[in-house]
């Protein structure tokens, strides 16, 4: 079957998009095996105004006779403006021999499902919502893929880890016992799973995961986990949070990968953190664990000594020093989406630092 010009897979888990956007440019290498791939992020498109498209643009008009199949991968941020501006000159230039693939923070369904109008060459609809609106029909008339992705949950998770589990690239066969220790231990976090299975992959020559397996490299890894790194932060220790940063990026051979699972993880703590001072029932002195459990379950949370964590940093970290880790975790985003994996160790390491040592928040990057 022919491949689509435009895929834009849009959700919030990095996880979903990257698994989908991998099987589409698999299958467009193969297509067209003499194209050149190209990678475009948010920041080579601008922050504000007016998107400077011009490189993209230029990939994307036909070179005539000297080759021009084209295979390009985009990250963007939310549908703003620059990513409305980059979608639409998708519709604009698209052309045969050249694949786009998006990823995209998750969208509202509303906006998608339009119906096909020939592409104009500029936007006249009022407002984001016209905008977007405008823009996905004219995806829709050059029958680009869009698809919203949502992360499993209760029984589709685990139906998840069966299905990932028999994968080609994994082949494992799961004991019932080991199925339901990594729904529960896991608990939605797809990279966490995927990983398993890869270690198991290239540890051991067995295909059957058993309860025992599941439990070792759980137990192992959860000492240096990302959730072990925010313990530290939150409690705060900083060289305790130091040591299993480095503990981690020395034994994770991506490193990408491994800041995103803190960035997100520290995200929902984050955001956790601050909705956590109003509520006075989690905050009172005598809380049952399922009542927390089941309040923390909306931020992913659910581990127990984290969950503690969370709240001892909601009735005791001072305000000045939350809005810092908000804005140093955002720089970590950035640098991630820019592949730049030192500058988003280094402001991780800052937040590790911080919260100990206030003075770290008054330093001027150069």
């Amino acid at each position: 079957m022919a491949l689509a010009p435009v895929y834009i897979f849009s959700s919030d888990d990095p996880f979903l998009k990257k698994e989908q956007c991998d099987i589409i440019l698999a299958k467009a290498k193969q297509e067209l095996p003499q194209a050149e791939f190209l990678l475009f992020t948010a920041a080579d498109f601008g922050t504000a105004g007016k998107a400077n498209l011009s490189r993209l643009e230029g990939e994307l008009i036909d070179p005539g006779l000297f080759g021009g199949d084209r295979i390009i991968k985009i990250y963007l941020d939310k549908l703003n403006a620059i990513a409305l501006q980059v979608l639409h000159l998708l519709a604009y230039r698209s052309r045969p021999g050249v694949v786009v693939v998006v990823e995209l923070s998750r969208i509202n369904k509303s906006l998608i499902n339009q119906p096909p109008k020939p592409c104009k060459p500029e936007l006249k609809a009022k407002g984001a919502d016209g905008k977007a609106k405008e823009v996905f029909s004219y995806l829709a008339n050059i029958n680009a893929q869009v698809s919203v992705l949502y992360p499993p949950s209760g029984p589709e998770f685990t139906n998840w880890i069966v299905n990932q589990a028999n994968l080609p690239k994994y082949q494992l066969q799961l004991e019932r016992d080991a199925l339901d220790y990594l729904t529960l231990s896991c608990d939605g976090n797809l990279v966490a799973v995927d990983q398993f299975f890869e270690i198991v992959k290239m540890s051991t020559k067995e295909n059957k995961v058993t309860l025992d397996l599941a439990k070792e490299y759980l137990t192992q890894s959860s000492r240096y986990s990302p959730y072990e790194f925010i313990e530290a932060v939150l409690a705060p220790n900083s060289s305790r949070a130091l040591n299993v940063l480095n503990a981690l990026s020395t034994t994770e051979s991506n490193k990408t990968s491994l800041y995103q699972s803190i960035a997100f993880a520290f995200d929902d703590v984050l955001k956790a953190i601050k909705d956590t001072r109003k509520n006075k029932e989690i905050l009172g002195a005598r809380v049952s664990y399922q009542t927390k459990a089941q309040y923390f379950r909306a931020y992913k949370i659910a581990i127990p000594s984290t969950i503690d964590y969370i709240i001892f940093a909601a009735r005791n970290m001072p305000e000045q020093f939350l809005d810092y880790l908000v804005s140093e975790l955002a720089k970590v985003s950035i640098a991630l989406q820019q592949f730049d994996n030192s500058k988003a160790l280094i402001s991780l390491q800052n937040m590790a630092v911080s919260v100990q040592y206030s003075a770290i928040q008054n330093f001027v990057e150069l």
